[in-house]
């Protein structure tokens, strides 16, 4: 049995895709148990068309030195931003998932992130996955290439789409734009604009 939130953050990825006219279905426990699978089969009129991973970014840092800390104890202290890395963590992790069953990628791969984390936001996403932070006037600015590039180049490339949910909204897609015809197939089966995502 599934903790509540990671089953409610399941929950919340099915119905998004269930209202996109897709079917998705879990994984049996023999499957889990004799090899690695991602969450779900995504069908679309009894044919399987993508299979999906459910992430759920969460930062535990400060809340775990708070509960560890005596009373009236100030905690927290200066660390690296860890918030890239583990976005990238969890997409490579993910892509081990789909690669145990569509290696050849004859399905889409979707990845959803579902975000727990306070200090991370979509935004965040589009500059591990691009390695760019992109400012408000539509400059990019070179930050992360060695992340986007050298650790997750190629896992990246074998994921259709990262959708990042937060609360119970999709806050944003960003859909890989490698093979435009793939890209373009996929946009329609989701019914996305592709004039209005990140590719």
């Amino acid at each position: 049995m599934l903790p509540d939130d990671e089953q409610a953050d399941l929950d919340l990825v099915a119905a998004f895709l269930v209202g996109k006219g897709l079917s998705p279905e879990p994984f049996s426990r023999e499957e889990m148990q004799t090899g690695r699978t991602p969450d779900f089969r995504v069908r679309r009129d009894g044919e399987i068309v993508a299979y999906c991973e459910v992430k759920s970014p969460n930062d535990p840092w400060l809340d775990n030195k708070l509960r560890a800390a005596p009373a009236e104890v100030i905690v927290g202290g200066a660390r690296p931003d860890p918030t890239f890395n583990r976005l990238a963590r969890l997409l490579s992790k993910a892509d081990s998932q789909f690669l145990a069953v569509n290696p050849s990628q004859i399905q889409y791969n979707i990845l959803a992130y579902v975000n727990h984390d306070k200090m991370s936001r979509y935004s965040d996403l589009v500059e591990t996955l691009t390695g760019y932070f992109h400012t408000s006037d539509g400059a990019r600015i070179s930050t992360l290439r060695h992340i986007a590039e050298d650790r997750i180049g190629e896992a990246k490339r074998r994921i259709d789409a990262c959708l990042w949910f937060e609360g119970k909204d999709l806050k944003g897609v960003v859909v890989n734009d490698a093979d435009l015809d793939r890209t373009s197939r996929f946009c329609r089966l989701l019914a996305f604009d592709q004039a209005n995502i990140k590719c």
